[in-house]
């Protein structure tokens, strides 16, 4: 019976680049260990999956995430999860307790997710419960593939770099308290990663960079700024992205080791956007840097 479910298990391809659905398997019915792998292989190869028509409970999104690894609790960013399930962080422009959304403009620049902590996410799994009527799209790009087409001189100088990560580079940080945005960046304080990693299930080396970098370790920010501009727009050229556009009952899955998202704000405010996203752990990486280790 497993296996004639997995023959029916049907990819449709959604970008050159990256990005396929997932069709032929019912993942609120407890897939099996051999349906769970099969996905996962997909989704190695693909970099991002979507799974359509989905209705489930919070409880439920979170036990299938579970089954690719453990969650983040989301303690980089206290008081955003859906309250009484630390594992869903909400992202929303619904206000919250009266006052704005912290989360209403979350993701607005090129980045892959939790990059500014020390163990940066592994998957990301994000489900729509709202959706505007139009616009509000994510875009994904293809950092393995970025990598790949970089000249062979210039992979061997990313090589030896550190990319430093600082979460007042976030889009959304502009949006927050100065409270709020004080105690996020003491909890959060600037870390170093490579700048090109090493998939830890595939093997698959890929870029680590985003415009969320302030600057390579041991440079100064003008020397960066050059570097990281040209990575950035290189990674996030047409033919290396696929563009999202949401439906109600939207599951994407994408992994954070060779992708970058990218959320857009193109849709009026009045309608309401509520996505609730788990996060599956990476392994641990980079150390902490002074916020002020780079000379202007």
């Amino acid at each position: 019976q497993i296996a004639a479910k997995l023959v029916i298990m049907e990819t449709i391809r959604l970008a050159h680049a990256l990005g396929a659905e997932i069709r032929g398997i019912d993942i609120t019915a407890n897939p099996s260990e051999r349906e769970i792998k099969a996905i996962r292989s997909i989704w190695h190869k693909h970099h991002v999956i979507v799974f359509r028509d989905i209705k489930w409970s919070p409880a439920a999104h979170i036990a299938f995430s579970r089954r690719f690894g453990d969650l983040d609790d989301h303690k980089a960013l206290p008081n955003e999860s859906l309250p009484g399930y630390p594992e869903l962080l909400e992202v929303t422009n619904i206000p919250k307790d009266g006052k704005p959304s912290p989360t209403r403009a979350t993701g607005r620049n090129w980045h892959s997710d939790f990059s500014y902590t020390s163990q940066p996410a592994a998957y990301s799994m994000l489900y729509c419960t709202k959706a505007p009527s139009v616009g509000g799209d994510t875009m994904f790009c293809n950092m393995a593939q970025a990598y790949n087409e970089l000249s062979p001189k210039l992979r061997g100088i990313l090589e030896d770099l550190h990319a430093v990560f600082d979460f007042n580079l976030v889009a959304g940080a502009r949006y927050r308290t100065a409270n709020n945005l004080a105690e996020l960046t003491n909890i959060n304080p600037p870390i170093a990663h490579p700048a090109v990693r090493t998939h830890d299930e595939s093997g698959v080396r890929a870029l680590y960079i985003s415009e969320r970098v302030s600057h390579f370790d041991g440079m100064t920010k003008a020397e960066s700024a050059p570097l990281i501009q040209y990575l950035c727009m290189h990674a996030t050229r047409h033919e290396n992205i696929y563009r999202h556009t949401w439906r109600v009952g939207d599951l994407i899955c994408w992994d954070n080791r060779t992708v970058m998202h990218l959320a857009l704000g193109d849709f009026s405010h009045s309608e309401q956007r509520h996505m609730l996203r788990t996060t599956i752990k990476g392994a641990r990486s980079g150390y902490q840097v002074s916020k002020y280790s780079a000379r202007e």
